[in-house]
C-alpha cells in the first residue's frame, strides 16, 4: 500500500514540476528562435521566375521568415513554377496526357492544422495548388478528380481555360505522338515519302 502523500510533500512535488515544464518550454522557445527555415525546391525552382525575375524559392523564404504560415508560403513559390510557360513539368504548358490535354494534379497537406486536400486530373486552371488548397480549407473532401475538381474550381471563380498548352507543350506532344503511334500520326518526312509513293502507284510509274 502507497505511503500516503501529505499537503506539504505535493506542493513540494507539482512546484517541481511546474518548474521542469517552464524550463522545458523555454528551451523550445529558444531552439525555434535558432531555426532558420530552408526551401528545398526541384531544379525548376530556381529557373522558373515571374516577370519580376524572381524564381520560385525566393517568395516563399521571404514569407516565411515574415512570419507567413509556411504551407501558404511555399503555394506561392510553387505558384511562379505553375505559371511558367517554359516549364513543362506543373501548370500552364505542362505536357498533356496521350490524348493532347493538360490534365494537372497537386496535394496539399498542412501538419499543425491536420488538413489535407488534392485535386487529380484537373483541366482548365494553372494553378492547380489553389484549388488543392481550396479542397483543404472548404470542404470536407480529402481529393477532388476530373470534372468534379473543375466543377468545384469554377464554383469558386477559378479561371477555367479551354487549352493549358503551348506551342511549346504542343509540340513535343506532337513529337511523342509520331514516334509512339507513326501509323496514324507520321512525321512530315514520312508523309511526303507516303504521298509520293501513292502519286507512283496511281500513275503506274512505280519502280
Amino acid at each position: 500500500m502507497p505511503a500516503p502523500i501529505n499537503r506539504r510533500s505535493f506542493l513540494k512535488t507539482t512546484s517541481v514540476a511546474a518548474a521542469a515544464a517552464s524550463a522545458s518550454s523555454i528551451s523550445r522557445a529558444a531552439t525555434r528562435q535558432r531555426i532558420r527555415p530552408v526551401v528545398i525546391s526541384s531544379g525548376n525552382g530556381l529557373t522558373s521566375k515571374n516577370s519580376d525575375a524572381v524564381s520560385c524559392v525566393q517568395p516563399a523564404f521571404q514569407q516565411m521568415t515574415g512570419g507567413s504560415d509556411v504551407l501558404d508560403a511555399l503555394i506561392a513559390g510553387v505558384n511562379i513554377v505553375e505559371l511558367d510557360p517554359e516549364d513543362t513539368s506543373v501548370g500552364y504548358g505542362g505536357l498533356p496526357d496521350a490524348d493532347g490535354v493538360v490534365t494537372l494534379d497537386s496535394c496539399y497537406m498542412h501538419g499543425p492544422k491536420k488538413r489535407a486536400g488534392a485535386v487529380a486530373c484537373l483541366k482548365g486552371v494553372r494553378t492547380p495548388s489553389l484549388v488543392a488548397r481550396a479542397v483543404a480549407d472548404t470542404t470536407d473532401h480529402h481529393l477532388l478528380v476530373d470534372e468534379g475538381a473543375q466543377r468545384f474550381a469554377r464554383i469558386l471563380g477559378f479561371k477555367i481555360e479551354d487549352d493549358l498548352n503551348t506551342d511549346r507543350s504542343r509540340a513535343l506532344w506532337l513529337k511523342w505522338k509520331r514516334r509512339t503511334d507513326p501509323r496514324h500520326c507520321p512525321d512530315p518526312a514520312s508523309r511526303a515519302a507516303a504521298g509520293l509513293q501513292r502519286e507512283l502507284l496511281c500513275t503506274g510509274q512505280q519502280r
